[in-house]
């Protein structure tokens, strides 16, 4: 759509080539392969797309919760207005998953993700709605932050508290840096790898296979001779039949030309190229080739650490500065233990040493509930144990 629109601006003006600041203004980036690429276009990449989705599905499978801390720690707060806008529907076109699935999406995309807060006459949050976030422009005036877009072609302008901005990487604390900006050159490699490998598959005349024959044969005989291979010999329901060759003919293959390996070896690159730039390790979006840590556990572990924990701590910091503020009280936190639960086998043996240690630190009530097991009364007493006496 943006590109239609650069050429239709490039016909009607009569530029042989728009200015940056053109393309620039439409969010359009030129990189060096010469693939323009945008925040949606980029998703044509594969690589892109899959680690748009993992990040953004990781984030939006995890629960959020709103805690209230209490002397002993932190319990969940479910009477709390906010638990079911952040737990369940944030409004009425969303569901907790989905909301914070885009949420990801825009950051990871554009830089920024933008939801303006509903209050109601009371001043309490009753709904989060999200704004395009290619279309917001950020302002500062007097000191202040306001964020301009247009909704239904009408102008809308917002001031600092009443949007949930979560950014990503930034130069200036305000704007967020898109990963697709930042990645365009390696972006651009992969789409312009695929679009030439698209175009030598269409364009290719090279034969899978090739007769000899010890004599000359003329033009009339080749042809015959290539029907009736053609005939009897091709299509799926003439797979697995032998022909019967004459005269010395013989049937060579055309093995893998050196540059056809040199090809797959650079996609492979402009894969690991781009999943460098989404901190995601190539095995997790679909690469085989090889793993970055000596086992899958031990991959995934540094894939909730190093990947998706910062991505966490950043939108949880956000919800808990604009919608929390000066409320100590409670807090708002993802809840990652269900992506790095392990193995039955794993889990029992953990609570094992929790409860039956030397030094207990779990109660029978901690591992129900990490099992999603109801509470049984009685439960939520660490063991004490016995200290043995000396004999005097």
């Amino acid at each position: 759509m943006i590109r239609n629109l650069i050429n239709r601006f490039i016909r009607k003006s009569g530029v042989a080539t728009p200015d940056k600041w053109l393309k620039g203004a439409l969010g359009v980036e030129e990189s060096w392969a010469g693939v323009e690429i945008t925040g949606e276009g980029a998703l044509a990449s594969s690589t892109v797309t899959a680690c748009v989705r993992l990040l953004s599905e990781s984030v939006a499978s995890l629960p959020l919760h709103v805690y209230r801390r209490t002397d002993s720690g932190k319990e969940r707060a479910t009477d709390h207005p906010l638990y079911k806008l952040l737990h369940t529907r944030p409004n009425k076109f969303q569901t907790s998953y989905t909301w914070r699935a885009h949420m990801m999406t825009s950051v990871l995309l554009t830089g920024s993700s933008y939801n303006v807060i509903e209050r109601d006459l009371q001043g309490r949050i009753i709904a989060l709605w999200p704004l395009d976030s290619s279309r917001v422009t950020i302002k500062a005036e007097g000191g202040e932050l306001f964020y301009e877009t247009r909704i239904g072609g009408e102008p809308r302008r917002y001031s600092y508290g009443e949007v949930l901005h979560v950014r990503g990487p930034s130069l200036d604390g305000i704007v967020g840096l898109s990963v697709v900006k930042l990645a365009k050159q390696g972006i651009g490699l992969d789409l312009a790898m695929s679009q030439h490998g698209s175009s030598y598959f269409k364009n290719n005349a090279t034969p899978t296979a090739y007769v000899t024959t010890p004599v000359a044969m003329s033009d009339k005989a080749k042809f015959q001779f290539l029907d009736y291979l053609m005939q009897r010999f091709g299509g799926a329901k003439n797979a697995g039949k032998i022909p019967i060759l004459e005269s010395g003919m013989e049937i060579k293959t055309v093995s893998f030309s050196p540059e056809d390996s040199q090809f797959l070896q650079s996609r492979q690159f402009s894969v690991q190229d781009v999943c460098r730039w989404f901190k995601v390790s190539p095995h997790l979006v679909g690469d085989p080739t090889r793993l970055a840590y000596a086992s899958s556990e031990a991959e995934f572990n540094a894939y909730l650490v190093h990947s998706l924990s910062p991505h966490l701590v950043n939108i949880q910091s956000e919800i808990n500065c604009t919608l929390l503020g000066d409320d100590a009280e409670h807090l708002a936190e993802f809840d990652p233990n269900g992506m790095a639960r392990g193995s039955q086998v794993e889990r029992y043996a953990a609570y094992e040493k929790g409860l039956g240690g030397p030094n207990p630190w779990l109660t029978v009530a901690d591992v129900r509930a990490a099992e999603n097991l109801p509470f049984l009364p009685g439960t939520d007493q660490i063991p004490q144990k016995e200290v043995p006496r000396v004999a005097a």
